[in-house]
């Protein structure tokens, strides 16, 4: 599994312009990623990249994300149930209960 630098130049280098879910946070002493926020992207121009994009335009939060991870997903169905599941699993911090 594949960890990023979350700033904007790792970002628009290595995030896809697709669909999907994907997780800002920061890497435990083990290096994994521990999850701040999880979001989705559910295409018609708003990609897993697009997404990104945005959240590190409005640095108001997440000082402490230093890593992205993404997983790509086939549909805006498929996308929705996984960012649900996940929220629910990982329990981040600056996701909002009952999105």
């Amino acid at each position: 599994m594949a960890f990023y630098k979350y700033h904007k130049e790792t970002v628009s280098n290595d995030a896809p312009d697709k669909i999907g879910v994907y997780y800002c946070g920061e890497l435990d002493h083990l290096g994994n990623l521990i999850p701040h926020y999880i979001g989705r992207a559910l295409g018609d121009e708003v990609t897993v990249k697009s997404r990104l994009l945005d959240h590190l335009r409005n640095d108001t939060h997440w000082k402490d994300a230093t890593h992205f991870h993404y997983v790509l997903t086939n549909s805006a169905q498929e996308t929705e149930r996984l960012e649900a599941e996940e929220i629910k699993r990982c329990k981040p911090k600056y996701n909002k209960l009952g999105k």
